[in-house]
């Protein structure tokens, strides 16, 4: 499903619908963010280092969590990944501890979609209306690190249209990570 996504929207160029949220400030900078999401990857391990076990799902660990971030450390299955999806008004950042992951992002209101794979030790800082999907199409787990300022509080996942991105539905309650 994750891949008809992308191929879709690529070929598309859509426009994402509007968000229906006001967008609080970050209490972090994307910079910042980054940084503490790279100095949290220094001191974990990747989902191989954890288990013998093959990793069958997404698994995440909430790291830390104050009044201003929170920080995720996230293990992806081979084929696994998240749909386009925001971050309800938070900016983030996510460095890659182990494997790879590839990312389609756009803004809010952006035209065009971008594809990138991100390998062990490269990162990523966004803002508040920044859009993507992570999936990890290689043959190992991978595991990266997610920080978010402010903490989330709600995630919208959008679906492809013949006029741009669609809000598809508003999460605002989850077990667990983005």
């Amino acid at each position: 499903m994750l891949d008809t996504v992308h191929g879709e929207l690529a070929a598309s160029g859509v426009t994402p619908a509007l968000r229906p949220w006001a967008e609080p400030s970050p209490s972090l900078p994307p910079r910042r963010l980054l940084s503490l999401a790279r100095a949290h990857a220094a001191r974990v391990s990747s989902w191989a280092q954890r288990s013998e076990r093959p990793l069958e799902e997404r698994r995440y660990e909430l790291l830390e969590r104050t009044a201003d971030v929170e920080v995720w450390l996230i293990h992806w299955p081979t084929d696994g990944g998240l749909v386009l999806h925001d971050h309800g008004g938070s900016a983030g950042a996510f460095h890659v501890v182990a494997g790879a992951l590839d990312e389609t992002s756009t803004a809010l209101g952006g035209r065009a979609l971008r594809r990138q794979r991100l390998c062990r030790a490269d990162g990523k800082s966004f803002g508040s209306s920044y859009v993507h999907s992570v999936v990890n199409s290689e043959a190992a787990a991978a595991t990266s690190v997610h920080a978010y300022s402010p903490p989330l509080t709600s995630m919208g996942f959008y679906q492809s249209a013949p006029g741009g991105l669609v809000l598809d539905r508003v999460e605002t309650h989850w077990e667990g990570a983005p």
